[in-house]
């Protein structure tokens, strides 16, 4: 039987080969029409990235190969986007979604920033093959330089550098009049200087009548919130004058405020404090409109200021309580600076060390250094700068953080000084014409490469402005590359680093 069923499977196995050796090849073949995604402008060329900004309309336009015979009413076409990082709530994660179901995309982003994948899917009709593009699909901030200008005529705006080096995925871009395109076409009057809560989603433009009050995110004007509304009802404002603006998140979540010379506070993480006080405990004084804030991590307070009626320094504490420290030793007495000697710019320097820079009555120039990272403090150095060059004609300065030296600048000239150095050096020289009337230092914590790197200057030639940006060692502080213009501006009222 065994035998019998042997010979069964082999005639089974030779008729197959028969049947095959018989056929022809009469078949009907169908080519597949599989398309092919040649690129797609502006994420094939980006390393298969796109990257886009919170309320852009956005276009992608595919150049897509058909087969021959066959045209894009063969094809369906899909833009499939889902989370690089899905979120999930009670065991679910979200879904991915589909953004258009149309050979091209026009899409509005209505998505706050986040990093997502999209696949471009597509698939014949009849054969059913399949062609996709992967890509990084990254949602951004609208963060970046921020210039705040004006025209002759007095209406502001904000004009936001997108810079290469200080925003992830920057390609050098301004995003022009980003204020009046999310508040109906309105401008800024009077701009002063601008600030940021991250704590409230603030974004604030102060001006001679109080203050925009901004969505961090949307840059639209919260219409329901006034300048009156950030201060506590006990508070009684003498006089709407908003001098300075500064807001610890490490150190504390405090925000310090200086208006008409008097200080006030709100320190968030005490229960209840979600609006300004006025900080008392110091007797009289009359606050310079600037705060230098002190970024170390344990650190007892978070910002200085200074006192011009008593030429002293004044410290903010992480829980908003004001203080006058007395140094008993060292370069100068912290709370009692020599009466003959005027006020002129005060901001921070390397690592949280508080500098000043004052004048006596020739016009000399002094720098004094603090240490105000702990409640003891320490008076480090005082330095007569008036052996450096064109030094009684600077107007704008700026301070080192990464490295000990100084930036100041003339008329048309920026120079460096190194701390100890007999002599400054030539650093930017501007245009023809042209009057320097800001310097500002791009200060990133959070960013490990640039922060403390790059000084942006402003400039002014007539009603016209400019950005000069220039990148330096921070260690020496002269500049490593070529200084990079940004032109196109109104007049430059100040200049803010949004995160």
């Amino acid at each position: 039987m065994r035998n019998l069923g042997y010979i069964f499977l082999l005639i089974l196995v030779m008729s197959s080969l028969s049947s095959c050796f018989d056929d022809k090849g009469n078949y009907d073949y169908i080519e597949i029409q599989e398309a092919l995604i040649k690129a797609i402008p502006g994420v094939t060329d980006n390393g298969n990235r796109f990257i886009c900004l919170e309320n852009e309309q956005i276009k992608l336009e595919p150049e897509i190969e058909f087969k021959a015979g066959s045209n894009a009413e063969d094809y369906e076409f899909i833009w499939f986007r889902f989370p690089k990082n899905p979120q999930g709530t009670s065991g679910h994660y979200e879904q991915a979604d589909t953004l258009a179901m149309t050979q091209n995309l026009d899409y509005k982003i209505v998505d706050t920033p986040r990093d997502y994948w999209v696949v471009y899917k597509i698939i014949h009709k009849k054969t059913h093959a399949l062609s996709e593009q992967k890509f990084e699909f990254i949602i951004s901030a609208v963060n970046g330089w921020i210039v705040l200008d004006e025209d002759e005529h007095g209406n502001g705006d904000l004009q936001i550098i997108r810079d290469k080096d200080i925003v992830s995925g920057g390609d050098g871009r301004i995003i022009n009049n980003y204020y009046s395109r999310n508040n109906k076409g309105n401008k800024i009057h009077n701009g002063r200087f601008m600030a940021h809560c991250d704590y409230l989603s603030n974004m604030y433009i102060y001006s001679e009548k109080g203050a925009y009050i901004l969505d961090a995110y949307t840059y639209v004007e919260r219409k329901d919130k006034s300048y009156a509304d950030l201060f506590s009802s006990v508070v009684s404002l003498e006089m709407i004058n908003p001098q300075a603006e500064y807001y610890d998140k490490a150190g504390g979540n405090t925000e310090v405020l200086v208006n008409n010379h008097k200080i006030y506070s709100v320190s968030y993480r005490t229960m209840g404090q979600t609006q300004f006080t006025e900080v008392t405990g110091v007797g009289e004084y009359k606050a310079a409109m600037s705060i230098a804030p002190i970024r170390v991590s344990g650190n007892s307070n978070c910002a200085v200021l200074f006192d011009m009626l008593n030429n002293r320094f004044l410290t903010i504490g992480i829980w908003g309580n004001i203080s006058a420290p007395v140094s008993t030793g060292g370069a100068f007495n912290t709370g009692a600076i020599n009466p003959a000697w005027k006020y002129v710019y005060l901001n921070e320097g390397k690592d949280g060390e508080t500098c000043l820079i004052m004048k006596d009555n020739t016009g000399i120039s002094y720098l004094l250094r603090a240490n105000f990272i702990k409640n003891d403090p320490i008076a480090v150095a005082c330095v007569d700068l008036g052996s450096l060059t064109d030094i009684k004609e600077a107007t704008c300065y700026a301070l080192g953080t990464r490295g000990e030296f100084l930036f100041y600048a003339t008329q048309s000239k920026v120079y460096i000084w190194r701390f100890g150095k007999e002599t400054a050096s030539d650093f930017l020289t501007v245009d023809d014409g042209e009057e320097i009337i800001e310097m500002k230092l791009y200060i990133n914590p959070d960013d490990n490469v640039m922060n403390g790197k790059i000084l942006f200057v402003a400039t002014r030639k007539g009603n016209e402005g400019k950005v000069y940006k220039v990148q330096f060692n921070e260690m020496n502080g002269m500049p490593t590359v070529a200084p990079q213009v940004y032109s196109g501006f109104g007049i430059i009222k100040a200049m803010f680093y949004k995160s």
